[in-house]
């Protein structure tokens, strides 16, 4: 009878144990299907934030391209405003925006997108040299003093990316003197080593100041972090080393960073450069650019903002280009069945018909003609749309005109055919 009894509690506990875990289990099995909702809701609203972000920064690009060219423009057209305090804080600004608008994307795409690097010739010493000039309304506005040194023994035409590589040389200058005051800012490019064409070149930064302190030097490298210091100044909070990372990173550089109590922050961004070595290539390039002969060429420039089409149309004509602009990608394809262009810039980002849609139909009966798209968006969201869309190259809004000039030539002076 024992046996019974002992059996029927077993059973029991074993019923009661089973009857737990189906509860448990249809426990978990609730939750597991809130916490998938959740993750997918969480991921959706994730996409829709970067989508924001991205759409933002890229409205923000085309005004501010307007705003860049124009001032680069009037400073050209009327060298007395060089040194116009008004002028310079316009450059300055649009400069600092600029590259806080890149941060932005940066931080947006960060983990889930590639970088894509150019590598166009440009001139290193006119970009760190226009650098400086951008900060000299900060420095004229402040107790520093910026100082400027560029190695001789330097090559000025190299292959590189001089958008990235600006980006991050102004988070580390606006940086040095965001943590300074009344103190130093030593900037300098040097050429540590050269082997053949291969020139191997530090961007070194030191700074120092009276108001100096280690918990800021502590502040420099960590993400968007206010510090004391920084609330005091105009240039606000500190930069994203995570960004500042991985663009050098992108460029295969090193950032080198030392810390001294007494003698103030060093930090050094080591990067190997490609120079140019063909003097027949230096002597081409320079003809095309510079006589007016043969720099005739036809360009037709699409771009459905008045202000931008101004911009380029005054800087090729400039350049003795015999430009055509048009604000429609429908227009611009009847454009190129009645007439010849040696090179066409399609702006991307258009309403109806956008610069990939338009590149597409003008490639059905023209594979010839060099196409660069003008893009506000960063390209590495666009890198198979351009390639499928059948154009040859592209720049990113605001753009240097150099680095333009360049680029035409490049294709002019080069045709290689669409398929």
């Amino acid at each position: 009878m024992i046996y019974y009894v002992i059996g029927g509690v077993l059973l029991t506990m074993l019923l009661f144990l089973y009857l737990q875990y189906r509860k448990v289990s249809k426990k978990l099995d609730e939750k597991n299907i809130e916490l998938k909702s959740l993750n997918k809701k969480t991921v959706k609203q994730f996409q829709l934030q970067q989508n924001l972000i991205s759409i933002l920064s890229q409205e923000l690009r085309t005004p501010l391209y307007g705003i860049m060219g124009l001032t680069n423009l009037l400073e050209e057209e009327h060298p007395d405003l060089k040194n116009d305090k008004n002028l310079k804080s316009l450059k300055f600004s649009g400069d600092y925006l600029f590259t806080l608008i890149n941060n932005v994307l940066h931080v947006n795409f960060l983990d889930s997108e590639e970088i894509t690097v150019q590598n166009i010739l440009f001139d290193i010493k006119e970009v760190t040299q226009n650098l400086i000039h951008s900060f000299s309304y900060a420095t004229e506005n402040s107790d520093n003093v910026l100082h400027f040194e560029f190695d001789s023994e330097i090559d000025h035409k190299i292959y590189g990316d001089p958008a990235i590589l600006s980006q991050i040389l102004m988070n580390l200058v606006s940086n040095a003197l965001r943590f300074t005051k009344n103190g130093n800012v030593y900037f300098s490019v040097i050429l540590i080593k050269k082997k053949e064409n291969i020139s191997t070149i530090s961007f070194k930064i030191n700074h120092d100041g009276d108001e100096l302190s280690k918990e800021d030097k502590k502040s420099i490298y960590q993400e968007f972090i206010n510090v004391g210091n920084a609330k005091k100044t105009y240039l606000g909070t500190g930069i994203n080393s995570k960004i500042i990372n991985r663009l050098a990173l992108a460029l295969n550089a090193e950032i080198i960073i030392q810390n001294d109590s007494h003698l103030g922050s060093e930090y050094a961004l080591v990067i190997d450069f490609k120079s140019q070595v063909s003097k027949e290539t230096i002597n081409h390039n320079s003809a095309s650019l510079n006589n007016p002969i043969a720099s005739k060429f036809r360009v037709l420039i699409v771009d459905d903002n008045k202000l931008n089409l101004l911009v380029a149309d005054k800087i090729l004509s400039k350049e003795n280009f015999d430009c055509t602009t048009i604000d429609n990608g429908f227009d611009a394809i009847e454009l190129v069945r009645k007439n010849e262009y040696d090179v066409i810039l399609m702006d991307i980002n258009m309403p109806k018909l956008n610069g990939i849609g338009t590149t597409k139909r003008i490639r059905e009966f023209d594979t010839k003609t060099p196409i660069i798209a003008l893009t506000a968006v960063d390209v590495t969201q666009l890198n198979k749309q351009i390639i499928q869309a059948g154009l040859n190259d592209y720049i990113l809004k605001p753009y240097n005109k150099n680095h333009l000039l360049e680029m035409i030539h490049r294709h002019i002076d080069n045709p290689i055919h669409t398929h």
